[in-house]
């Protein structure tokens, strides 16, 4: 018998060694063998099953950080992949045997291991450079917390409800709660009670009751992404102890150790807000408030007036109020409901000059209503597809937005709810809504899906800085004019406020007249100032109309032949300016934006990345995250090397494409967006292949569904929008503010942080729109 075989049948004999009938298993397995066979058996049992005396030193020897533990007695130097194999292999012996000993030091990372493997020491491959390695900034983790939380690096002894005991390793202490390193090979479950005993804390510390077992509740499990040897579990205190506290004033004891960890947590605190104000900022997504089913308030950014753009018809009125209809609002808020999500699917219809919204929310409808839609919408170059997310408002959170009813100028005392907008698809995925074929329907189907013309509500938008955004300042003035519209009828009106470039005015009766239409204004009593200057026939651009039809804003021209009529508002204004009164512009507060900020963060929809050039080349350099990670950064998390992520497989080959080209510093840029599919192949936890495409890179809608039935058989399919544009003023109010206070603490690193991020030239999001890709080509399983 070949000396494997040996191996083998002893490997199975392990669990039996201790049992009465061993004798009799061992001839079982042996049966038909040499008397020698039996005799080696035992011998390699008997060599295995001895119990070892020696320590474990793993330094230098594996790929992984190794720290020290004590453990039955002895100490021993061991990585998370060798403390993971010690729990496994103690439970399979039943001790610390010389078994146990021989698989400490051959694990998988060991380099003399993986060298005879003839494995790389690389524990994972990262073709080409380093680029597309990013570093993971959990947003939303404020470090400015109601208690004081110690980061602490220290052995501890866990006993599960089952009384297996588990050596682990603490990662932070606060006096309410905990965070542990556990290996994997034990089974942890939410909500299951803990006993803690802090065996490496006693030999340091003088506490009375640090011997005694502090009990907690597992509150979270996560997933180490590094290395799936370990495990994390967040744990909520229950015993009526305040050891913990006094372990944690006991390590800061000194004044010069208090001040240097509170020092810290506020530089680690300023850094993450600065990712988090530049994300809220630039965020494609448009937060809405909600009061019941009344929209109440807008949070406009650099990136998502799109959006805000795209449901206002011909007078400029926005039609959001009509999409968030009573209904639907109902249906999506239902008691009980902390928050979800629903699809929405647009067209706009030209009808007589009137801008016609048809709006369809997936449950509304039938399937063969649905693909009507598709059918007639899809087709039209407004086609948008919505991803609506709402979630209730806590009882805080309404309190604070409460604090802020008369500086918004709305009524904020009783909102109740909050949702993010996302826009998902548009017309040029148009053809994967015509691939089904078209129902026998007729087209009049559709009219309960047209949203009323009327107006509903009046919602506050704000900007998520407190900064202006007007060009110029305007001033209150009443002043008779005459306007000329575009089908030559001229009707009386009077000015409400003025500014170099702009007018506001009400007329004395209705008037049937579109955004982008051509005016010109006759200024009856201003004319009398100045008869050189033409201000009989000014010609302005209607930006908006009131739903009165009553109530224009226009806007004039920079150009040469309207040169001396700019210049005369301008000395009109310079003039006059004590005696005319500035319209106040509603701008939030520090304290508003701070509030806003605070409920946005764990409201998180996309992944936001944060680009900078490097070398002359644009390469993204941070991640925004949440845990738990959704699927697709979990793959991205896997595929990094050490702590950071890979965003190898969305930008790598495509950074012209996804990153030089739509974050162009060209002033007016838009967000730009792109479809990327990925099949993975994995087995476990390893990643074995992966595959990524373009949506353009398919040759056809045939392609893309093959490719997707094919990731869905093999492995997993992932399918992402990523959206681009370039960021002009990183900075914003209430970083500014961040930042001097931090100078008081670090100079160095108040101007090391701003640096940091007025580097960012660049921002994106990531969102996974693979449901409704699954949807759309009606491939659900």
């Amino acid at each position: 018998m070949q000396q494997s075989e040996i191996l083998s049948i002893a490997e199975r004999l392990i669990p039996a060694y201790h049992a009465q009938d061993f004798d009799y298993l061992l001839s079982q397995m042996t049966e038909g063998e040499s008397p020698s066979v039996k005799l080696l058996v035992k011998i390699e049992l008997n060599r295995v099953m001895a119990p070892c005396t020696k320590p474990v030193d793993l330094r230098g020897r594996v790929q992984g950080e190794c720290r020290e533990y004590e453990l039955d007695g002895l100490k021993h130097w061991l990585d998370d992949v060798a403390f993971n194999a010690y729990h496994k292999n103690v439970q399979k012996f039943n001790g610390y045997t010389e078994g146990v000993w021989e698989a400490l030091i051959n694990t998988k990372n060991n380099f003399r291991v993986m060298k005879q493997k003839g494995t790389s020491t690389q524990s994972k491959v990262v073709s080409g450079d380093s680029l597309f390695q990013v570093e993971p900034v959990t947003l939303g983790y404020d470090l400015k917390r109601q208690e004081n939380r110690l980061k602490v690096s220290s052995q501890v002894e866990i006993v599960l409800p089952n009384d297996q005991v588990v050596h682990a390793v603490s990662v932070d202490l606060s006096p309410s709660g905990a965070k542990f390193k556990v290996p994997t090979a034990f089974d942890y479950k939410l909500g299951e009670m803990i006993d803690v005993s802090f065996v490496e804390l006693r030999k340091s510390s003088q506490i009375e009751g640090i011997f005694s077992k502090v009990t907690y509740r597992i509150v979270g499990i996560d997933d180490s992404y590094e290395n799936d040897a370990v495990k994390f579990i967040r744990a909520l205190k229950l015993s009526d102890t305040d050891v913990i506290e006094q372990v944690i004033e006991e390590s800061l004891q000194s004044d010069s150790q208090k001040v240097r960890h509170d020092n810290q947590d506020k530089i680690i605190r300023a850094r993450t807000r600065g990712y988090e104000h530049t994300y809220l900022k630039h965020t494609c997504n448009l937060p809405v408030f909600f009061s019941g089913s009344e929209l109440k308030l807008v949070l406009m950014t650099e990136n998502n007036l799109p959006i805000w753009n795209y449901w206002q018809d011909e007078r400029n009125q926005q039609a959001l109020g009509a999409l968030f209809n009573q209904q639907r609002m109902s249906h999506l808020t239902k008691a009980g409901m902390k928050g979800g999500s629903n699809i929405f699917y647009s067209f706009k219809h030209d009808h007589q000059g009137k801008d016609l919204f048809f709006s369809m929310m997936m449950p509304e409808a039938s399937r063969e209503e649905r693909q009507l839609f598709w059918h007639i919408g899809a087709k039209r170059e407004s086609w948008k597809v919505f991803r609506f997310s709402v979630f209730e408002l806590s009882d805080p959170e309404c309190q604070q937005l409460a604090q802020h009813a008369t500086e918004l100028g709305a009524d904020t005392t009783n909102l109740t709810h909050c949702g993010i907008l996302q826009e998902i698809a548009d017309s040029s995925a148009a053809q994967d809504y015509l691939f089904t074929e078209k129902p026998k329907l007729p087209s009049n189907t559709l009219n309960r899906f047209r949203q009323t013309r009327n107006i509903i509500g009046n919602p506050t938008s704000i900007y998520f800085d407190a900064c202006s955004r007007r060009r110029e300042p305007r001033y209150q003035l009443n002043s008779p004019l005459l306007v000329t519209l575009p089908n030559g009828a001229v009707l009386k009106g009077k000015t409400i406020d003025l500014s170099k470039h702009g007018l506001s005015l009400m007329l004395a009766q209705p008037v049937e007249i579109k955004a982008g239409e051509m005016c010109s204004v006759n200024f009856l009593e201003l004319q009398l100032y100045d008869k050189k200057i033409p201000l009989d026939a000014v010609p302005y651009e209607v930006i908006r109309v009131s739903p009165s039809n009553q109530q224009l804003q226009l806007s004039l021209e920079d150009s040469t032949k309207n040169f001396k009529t700019i210049g005369f508002f301008h000395r009109l204004i310079q003039h006059n300016e004590a005696k005319l009164e500035t319209k106040k512009e509603i701008l939030p507060s520090n304290d508003l934006l701070e509030g806003l900020h605070n409920i946005l963060l764990d409201k998180m929809v996309s992944t936001p990345v944060f680009v900078e050039k490097n070398k002359g080349t644009l390469a993204p350099k941070v991640v925004g995250i949440n845990y738990p990670l959704p699927p697709h950064m979990v793959l991205m998390a896997r595929l990094g090397s050490e702590k950071n992520f890979s965003l190898e497989p969305i930008y790598k080959g495509r950074t012209s494409t996804l990153l030089a080209v739509p974050m162009k510093r060209v002033e007016g840029a838009k967000p730009q967006y792109h479809e990327l599919y990925i099949s993975a192949l994995i087995f476990g936890n390893r990643i074995q292949s992966l595959d990524t495409r373009l949506s353009s890179e398919f040759e056809s809608v045939k392609d893309r569904m093959t490719f997707i039935k094919k990731a869905q058989v093999l492995g997993e399919l992932y399918v992402l929008r990523i959206s681009g544009a370039p960021i002009f003023e990183p900075l914003t109010s209430l970083l500014k503010l961040d930042i001097e206070e931090l100078t008081q603490i670090s100079m160095h690193q108040a101007r090391s942080l701003e640096k940091e991020i007025t580097a960012t030239v660049g921002y994106g999001e990531i969102y996974d729109i693979t449901d409704e890709v699954l949807v759309r080509l009606e491939l659900t399983q």
